[in-house]
């Protein structure tokens, strides 16, 4: 794929939404491209987070544990957190047959980051609103929860 493909399908990723196009470039051409075999795992859940990656072509089995979550495909950001700093990854990710990714360091988000800071500070304004949209969806079901009796009032 070409950069400008690449900087793309970064653009059409919610945490890049609205963020300068130059630097989506900068992003996409110095990305690590990876290529993953059936069976590989992109990213396995509780591992150390170093970085996220951007599926580009392929699919890759999602699961949280024994959990099969559904599947990743083109387009799909795995691991954004990783970008930010360090922590583990909440889920894993395996290779359906070959995936290609463009891999994102965190030191690689941060160098762009720093010569772009509008672009660090859209990418933290999208993550936080993704935050808190999860946390709205959380307080209702705390919600839920506090008015049930037992488990069958929920259904």
């Amino acid at each position: 794929m070409s950069v400008r493909a690449d900087s793309q399908t970064l653009q059409d990723i919610p945490v890049f939404r609205d963020c300068d196009p130059i630097a989506l470039q900068i992003l996409a051409f110095a990305a690590e491209r990876q290529e993953f075999q059936s069976g590989e795992d992109i990213i396995e859940k509780g591992k150390k987070a170093r970085a996220a990656f951007v599926i580009l072509n392929g699919q890759a089995k999602l699961r949280d544990g024994t959990i099969e979550l559904g599947y990743a495909e083109p387009g799909s950001f795995l691991g954004e957190v990783a970008m930010l700093g360090s922590g583990t990854y909440a889920i894993s990710a395996t290779a359906s047959g070959t995936v290609e990714t463009a891999r994102i360091s965190h030191e690689l988000f941060v160098r762009v980051a720093k010569e772009y800071p509008e672009f660090g500070r859209g990418v933290i304004r999208n993550l936080g609103d993704k935050l808190e949209a999860h946390l709205r969806e959380l307080e209702g079901v705390r919600v839920m929860l506090s008015k049930s009796r037992n488990f069958s009032d929920l259904g």
